[in-house]
C-alpha cells in the first residue's frame, strides 16, 4: 500500500476478474468460495482455484479477503467451521462476516484470523465502530450511508484502533445492507443469502389511497410521475474527491463488482490506481477522460454518494436501471439517400469499429424505448460535431446516444488478464557458484517492495560435466538463467563464480532456473500461511467443535431431523383443518436443560403511539414495545445531522414527553414498557436516546429494544442498566450469533431478549431455538407472527419525486390518508417515512401465523408479537383479541385445536392489509449456499 495512501480493494467475482484486479494495481481484493458468499450469482472459487487465486495475488504484493458474509442456518454451522479453517490453512489475509455466529464461531476455532465486519451487519455510526473494536475486529467496512464528516469523525476518536474501509465506486442498495429482506418477501430469494433478485431495479407507482377502519387500503389513485424506477440508484463514484477521502484516515476503498466482467475490473481499478498514485505524489486533480473511462466502463448514472454528502434525488436513477454509458449526444437527422443517421455530438470522444452504442427514445412512450449496436466499421466524420452512422435499422430524431462499450477498453483489459505489464516486479539477486562435484551450489535473495526480504540456498539436482568439445560460456548460462518471462520475477543481479569448461544441456539449465524462480515463490508464499503447527492446533479445536455439535444434536433430536406433522397445525398453507394439538402450557424436555421449563407462549405488540398503547393495555396486553412516532417537519439530514434532532431539542422533549406519559399507563396496569429504539439510528440520535434514558423518564422504562450494534453498545452509557431486547434486524439465524448477544455471566450490555428473524423457515426455527435452549434455557425468545413486515429502509426520501412538494407532509399525518408503492402485479407496499426522512416499506401482504401458535410453542418460542405500528387502534384490538383466544387454546390443548385456529386465521384475514401469508415459515427457500 502506497504511503499515507487508502488501500485499493477491488471485486475477483472469477479467476480472470482477479488478474485483471490485481494486473491493474489493487493492493487487495475481495472474492468468495463456492458456498456462504453475499454473490452467489458470481462465478466464485472452488478450493483448489482459491488455492491458486492466493498464490496469484500474493506473490505480487496484493492482500486477499474472503467473504462468509451470508446469514448462516444452524443446520450449516459445521460446514462454516470446516470452510473456516480450510481459508485459514490456505492462508488468506482475513475474512468478512455478517453473521454474528461466524464472527463467535471464528473466534473460537481461527483466533488469529483477522476478520473485517461485512458492511451487511449495518454498522453506520461511531458506537457501531467501537462495538466493533470491543468485539476484536480487525476493520469495519461501514454503512454507504455514512458521511465523510461522520468517518473523520469516527476515525480521529478511535485512532487507529480498528481500520475503517468505505465503497467507492460501484452499485449502491436503496435499502440499507444487511436490512433488506424484499427479495426474500416477494420471491424467497434473500438478499441475506447472496440469491438477492434486485426488486429496487423493478418499475413502481406511487400511489395514495383511504384505509378502512383497520387500516387496509381501499381502491387508490396513482400519483402522476415521470420517471417509475422508484428504488433504483445511480452508481456511486467518489473519484472527484478521491484526495478529500485520502485525508480522512479511511485505510481501504473498496470498488464494487463482483458481478461485474473483467474489462470493468481492470479499467476501473486502474483509473482509481493512477489517482491514488498521483495523490502520494502530491499532484494530482481530476481527470475528465478518466472519469470518461468510468463512464465507459458501466454506470446507472454515477453519484458522489450519501458519503459526500449527495441530495436524494441525485443519488437516485429513477428514469432508468441500466447502465447509461458515456453520453454522446442526439440523433438529429436521416439521410435518405445514405441511409446513414446523423449524430449532433455532445462529447470529445468518438465511437469506432467494435465500440457498443444505445440510442434511447422517450418522446412518445411513457416508458424509454431503447436500441442497442455494435459498430462494425469506423463511422465517417459528417463535420467537426457530427457523425453519420450506417445502421441497421432507422432511429428517430431526437433520439439521446450513449457509447457503453469501448472496444479499446476491453482490449486492454484483456491484456492485463492475459500478459500484464507489471511495473513491480520482484527484483532478484542470484548467486552462482560449483562445488567440487561440479553441482552448481545457489543462494538467491528476494526483495519485494514494501515486504520482507528473504533468501534460499540449495543445490542443483545435476551436476555439470567436462566439456569435450563446445564448453558453455558464462554468457550463456546467465543467458538461461535471467529469462524470467511472464513471471512476476526481475533477475536484477546475476553473480556467476563459474570455473569454465564445463557442459550440460541447456534442458538442465531451464530446469535449473525454473527451480529457482519455484522455490523462490514458495518461500514468499510461506510468509502468508500458518505454521504446521497453528494448523494443527486449530484442526484440534475443529475436532472438538464438531463433537459439541454432533453431542448437541444427540442431547436435543428435535433440532436435527424435523417432523413436519407434529411441526404445524395444517396439512398445507392454505389452512385445511388437522388433527395436530398443541401441547400445554409450557415445554419440558423437548430442548431444555433437565429440570428447566420454558416459559409459557406470550404476547408483545409493537405501537408507536399513545392512543395505540393505551389501546393494547386494555385489551390484555402485557408487554409493549413502544416506538413513538413523532411528527417533525421533513427537513433533509445535512453533514452536520438533521435539524431539530439533538439531544435536548424539540423532538427529543416530545420524545421525552411521549415515553413519560405511556410509563405511566403502563405503571396503572402493572405493565411493562420497552422503549423501541429505530433499527437505523445516527450517532446524534443515540446520544439524545442515552440522555433520556439516564434521567426520570428513563427511569420509569423497563427495557429497550435495539436493532443494531451502534445502538447495543450505546447502552452501556446508561446509568442505570435496564433490560435489553433484541429486534429482527439483528438478523439472528443461529444459536451462535445468539450467544454472542445474550446474557451469559450476568454482566451489563448483554440481551435478555432475542426476536429471530423473519427469514428462517418452521424448521430452521427449531432447530436454532433447540440450539438457544440448551444454553439457556430461560431465555426471551420472540418472533413475529402478525403484521405487514418491514421489508427494507433507505436514507432516500422517497416523497421527493412528488411534484408537489406541499403534498410531502401528508406522508407522516392521517392514518387514513397513506401512500404505497404498487408493482406489475399489482401489488402495494405501505410506505411510511420517519423523522430521519428515511424511507421505510413494508411487505404488500400481512404474515399470519395465528394457526401455527402449537407449533411454535412446541419449537421453545415463548415471545409472539404484532407489529401494530402505523395501524388503527381497532385493528389493534382486534388482532390482540384474536391472538389472545389462540394462546388460550393454545395453552389449554382444546379439542379441534386446528379448526379452531383455521376459524381465528380467517377472521384475522378479514382486517389484514393485502391479505396474509405464511411467509417465509413454511417456504422452502433458496438454497444460494449449497
Amino acid at each position: 500500500m502506497k504511503n499515507n495512501i487508502p488501500e485499493l480493494l477491488a471485486p475477483a467475482g472469477s479467476m480472470e476478474s482477479l488478474k485483471a484486479s490485481v494486473n491493474a494495481g489493487a493492493d487487495a481484493v475481495y472474492l468468495s468460495g463456492r458456498r456462504f458468499g453475499a454473490r452467489q450469482f458470481a462465478q466464485n472459487f472452488s478450493v483448489k482455484e482459491m488455492e491458486y487465486a492466493l498464490e496469484y495475488a500474493h506473490i505480487r504484493g496484493a492482500k486477499v479477503y474472503v467473504t462468509v458474509n451470508t446469514l448462516i442456518k444452524e443446520s450449516e454451522l459445521p460446514a462454516v467451521s470446516e470452510n473456516l479453517y480450510q481459508l485459514y490453512s490456505q492462508g488468506v489475509d482475513a475474512v468478512i462476516v455478517q453473521d454474528l455466529g461466524v464472527a463467535r464461531l471464528a473466534r473460537k476455532l481461527v483466533p488469529d484470523l483477522d476478520l473485517h465486519c461485512s458492511t451487511q451487519m449495518t454498522i453506520n455510526n461511531l458506537q457501531g465502530a467501537i462495538w466493533a473494536v470491543d468485539n476484536g475486529f480487525k476493520r469495519v467496512i461501514l454503512a454507504r450511508e455514512m458521511s465523510l464528516s461522520d468517518i473523520k469523525e469516527a476515525a480521529q476518536e478511535l485512532s487507529g484502533r480498528i481500520e475503517l474501509e468505505i465503497f467507492g465506486h460501484g452499485a449502491i442498495c436503496y435499502s440499507y445492507s444487511g436490512q433488506c429482506l424484499l427479495s426474500s418477501f416477494i420471491g424467497g430469494r434473500s438478499g441475506n443469502r447472496g440469491m438477492c433478485a434486485q426488486p429496487c431495479r423493478k418499475q413502481y407507482q406511487l400511489i395514495q389511497t383511504k384505509t378502512d377502519k383497520y387500516g387496509k387500503y381501499q381502491e387508490g389513485e396513482e400519483i402522476p410521475l415521470k420517471d417509475h424506477y422508484l428504488l433504483s440508484t445511480r452508481d456511486l463514484s467518489i473519484y472527484p474527491y478521491l484526495d478529500q477521502v485520502a485525508r480522512a484516515q479511511v485505510n481501504s476503498i473498496k470498488i464494487e463488482g463482483r458481478m461485474k466482467p473483467p474489462e470493468y475490473v481492470a479499467n476501473v481499478v486502474k483509473v482509481y490506481r493512477g489517482a491514488l498514485d498521483s495523490i502520494a505524489a502530491g499532484k494530482w486533480k481530476p481527470d475528465e477522460k478518466e472519469i470518461s473511462k468510468l463512464k465507459m466502463c458501466f454506470n446507472r448514472g454515477l453519484t458522489k454518494g450519501w458519503v459526500m454528502d449527495a441530495s436524494g434525488e441525485s443519488m437516485m436513477g429513477r428514469s432508468n436501471p441500466g447502465n447509461r454509458g458515456l453520453y454522446l449526444g442526439k440523433v438529429i437527422d436521416f439521410n435518405k439517400r445514405s441511409g446513414e443517421t446523423i449524430i449532433g455530438l455532445k462529447s470529445r470522444v468518438k465511437p469506432i469499429k467494435g465500440d457498443g452504442l444505445l440510442f434511447k427514445q422517450s418522446r412518445y412512450q411513457k416508458v424509454d424505448k431503447l436500441w442497442g449496436t455494435i459498430l462494425e466499421s469506423n463511422p465517417p466524420v459528417a463535420g467537426k460535431d457530427r457523425l453519420s452512422l450506417k445502421l441497421r435499422k432507422k432511429v428517430e430524431n431526437g433520439s439521446k446516444v450513449f457509447l457503453t462499450r469501448r472496444k479499446s477498453l476491453v482490449d486492454a483489459a484483456q491484456d492485463m488478464v492475459n500478459d500484464p505489464q507489471l511495473p513491480d516486479r520482484i527484483p532478484l539477486d542470484i548467486e552462482v557458484h560449483w562445488d567440487e562435484e561440479m553441482v552448481p551450489v545457489i543462494r538467491v535473495v528476494a526483495s519485494p517492495i514494501g515486504r520482507k526480504t528473504v533468501k534460499i540456498d540449495f543445490k542443483a539436482d545435476f551436476a555439470m560435466e567436462k566439456a569435450i568439445k563446445r564448453p558453455l560460456s558464462t554468457e550463456t548460462i546467465g543467458k538461461q538463467l535471467k529469462k524470467t518471462g511472464g513471471t512476476p520475477f526481475l533477475v536484477k543481479n546475476l553473480s556467476l563464480d563459474y570455473p569454465g569448461g564445463l557442459f550440460t544441456p541447456l534442458g538442465n539449465l531451464n530446469h535449473l532456473r525454473r527451480q529457482i524462480l519455484e522455490k523462490i515463490q514458495d518461500k514468499l508464499l510461506e510468509m502468508y500461511r500458518p505454521s504446521g503447527e497453528e494448523v494443527q492446533s486449530v484442526e484440534t479445536r475443529l475436532n472438538q467443535l464438531n463433537v459439541s455439535f454432533n453431542s448437541s444434536l444427540k442431547a436435543y433430536p428435535g433440532s436435527g431431523e424435523f417432523d413436519e406433522e407434529s411441526g404445524r397445525t395444517d396439512s398445507n398453507s392454505e389452512g385445511k383443518d388437522s388433527n395436530i394439538r398443541g401441547n400445554g402450557s409450557s415445554v419440558e424436555g423437548n430442548g431444555s436443560q433437565p429440570g428447566k421449563t420454558i416459559p409459557s407462549l406470550d404476547l408483545a405488540v409493537y405501537v408507536d403511539d399513545l392512543l395505540s398503547v393505551e389501546a393494547a393495555l386494555q385489551s390484555g396486553c402485557r408487554r409493549i414495545y413502544f416506538q413513538p412516532q413523532i411528527n417533525t417537519n421533513c427537513a433533509r439530514k445535512i453533514s452536520d445531522g438533521l435539524i431539530g434532532l439533538e439531544p435536548g431539542s424539540d423532538y427529543f422533549e416530545l420524545m421525552d414527553s411521549s415515553l413519560k406519559e405511556a410509563a405511566l399507563r403502563c405503571q396503572e396496569y402493572d405493565s411493562v414498557l420497552i422503549w423501541k429504539l429505530p433499527d437505523i439510528t445516527s450517532k446524534r440520535f443515540l446520544e439524545g436516546a442515552i440522555s433520556i434514558l439516564n434521567h426520570d423518564t428513563g427511569k420509569n422504562i423497563s427495557g429497550v429494544m435495539v436493532g443494531s450494534l451502534g445502538a447495543f453498545w450505546a447502552l452501556k452509557d446508561i446509568s442505570s442498566p435496564r433490560d435489553c431486547y433484541g429486534s429482527r434486524a439483528l438478523n439472528i439465524w443461529n444459536h451462535m450469533a445468539a450467544l454472542e448477544l445474550i446474557r451469559e455471566d450476568g454482566g451489563s450490555n448483554c440481551l435478555t431478549s432475542i426476536t429471530l428473524s423473519p427469514e428462517l423457515s418452521q424448521k430452521e426455527l427449531k432447530q436454532v431455538v433447540s440450539r438457544i435452549r440448551i444454553e439457556h434455557s430461560s431465555i426471551l425468545v420472540e418472533f413475529l407472527v402478525q403484521g405487514n413486515l418491514e421489508a427494507l429502509v433507505s436514507e432516500d426520501c422517497l416523497p421527493c419525486v412528488l411534484p408537489d412538494k406541499s403534498m410531502v407532509e401528508k406522508f407522516r399525518g392521517s392514518s387514513q390518508n397513506v401512500f404505497g408503492i404498487k408493482d406489475g402485479k399489482n401489488r402495494i407496499f405501505p410506505l411510511k417515512i420517519d423523522e430521519e426522512c428515511r424511507t421505510h416499506i413494508a411487505n404488500s401482504v400481512e404474515l399470519c401465523l395465528i394457526d401455527y401458535l402449537p407449533a411454535l410453542n412446541r419449537s421453545g418460542v415463548n415471545s409472539l408479537v404484532i407489529d401494530a405500528r402505523g395501524k388503527p387502534v381497532d385493528y389493534l384490538t382486534r388482532m390482540i383479541s384474536l391472538y389472545q383466544e389462540a394462546v388460550d387454546l393454545t395453552r389449554a390443548n382444546t379439542s379441534k385445536l386446528g379448526a379452531r385456529l383455521n376459524s381465528l386465521k380467517n377472521q384475522a384475514k378479514k382486517v389484514s392489509n393485502g391479505g396474509i401469508t405464511t411467509g417465509n415459515f413454511l417456504q422452502v427457500r433458496d438454497e444460494g449456499n449449497k
